[in-house]
């Protein structure tokens, strides 16, 4: 029977594409075609998701991944697994006709099996906040609504822009962003968190190395000494006040500086990236009496 499905679903999706079909080259320079806005999208990725949303392209929407909760609504669709690793039939279930998956998160191999199944694939890859900007507007064009999805990133960009003019000539503290604490994990220069610091006025103190998302030992947290450090909300994780009071001389903790911002914000490449920027920046710079939208 699962055979018989499979062979059902690969014979109507493997169709060509129409001569008036339109070319899009996704962030890792794969090119597709689509001969109409798509009307059944599925979302490998939360940012994506939120960003569907967020754009009015959320109906579109068939199925997403489990870790797909926001809005509200996305908590109602059907899920196609985890992220890292969605079950292929899954996703043939729901006959897509675009799935979107990241370059971060999913696994090439499922994107290539994909393709030769004859499913368009687009990738996204946001590193930092303008790739996140332009990943918003790309998003726009290829579900046919770059009026909202450009509405979006110039919302966004006029509350980065008003942001960086009240953080002109402030100190920057150097910071920690951590990404888990058993084991403690920190975001190294070269991730969207580090951008996310920046944008906040503040300093990434992690160092460059081989690893984006480096593990660190005690010598490497103590030697560091940060002014903040950043933690987020992941269950199973230990309790981070109490985590860091085993390091009674660090700074941040000596200075009540344990800042614990929604992971949400500041791990997805989205919508409400801006809010995980704006509550950063407002944590580092209390004397500003920075505002951050509701």
């Amino acid at each position: 029977m699962a055979r018989l499905l499979l062979f059902s679903l690969l014979l109507f999706l493997l169709v060509p594409c129409p001569a008036g079909s339109t070319e899009f080259t996704d962030a890792v320079g794969r090119r597709i075609e689509l001969d109409a806005p798509p009307q059944r999208i599925i979302s490998l990725a939360p940012a994506v998701t939120e960003t569907l949303y967020a754009i009015g392209l959320g109906a579109k929407i068939v199925a997403a991944t489990q870790y797909c909760t926001w809005p509200e609504e996305a908590r109602q669709l059907p899920r196609v697994g985890e992220y890292a690793d969605p079950g292929l039939e899954n996703i043939l279930l729901f006959r897509p006709d675009l799935v979107i998956a990241s370059a971060d998160m999913n696994r090439p191999a499922l994107v290539e099996r994909l393709t030769e199944l004859g499913i368009p694939v687009y990738v996204v890859y946001p590193r930092n906040i303008n790739d996140a900007l332009a990943t918003i507007r790309a998003l726009g064009e290829l579900g046919g609504n770059s009026t909202a999805a450009e509405k979006l990133a110039e919302d966004i960009e006029v509350r980065l822009a008003r942001l960086a003019a009240k953080l002109a000539g402030q100190n920057k503290p150097g910071v920690l962003g951590t990404v888990m604490l058993d084991p403690l994990t920190v975001a190294g220069p070269e991730t969207f968190v580090s951008d996310i610091i920046s944008r906040a006025g503040g300093r990434n103190l992690v160092p460059p190395g081989p690893s984006r998302y480096p593990a660190w030992n005690d010598e490497s947290l103590l030697t560091t000494d940060p002014d903040v450090i950043i933690v987020t909300n992941h269950p199973g994780q230990p309790d981070p006040t109490l985590y860091f009071k085993r390091w009674p001389q660090l700074r941040a903790v000596q200075a009540g500086r344990i800042i614990e911002i929604n992971a949400d914000w500041i791990h997805r490449p989205g919508p409400l990236m801006i809010l995980g920027i704006e509550t950063l920046a407002r944590a580092l710079h209390p004397e500003l009496d920075i505002e951050v939208p509701k």
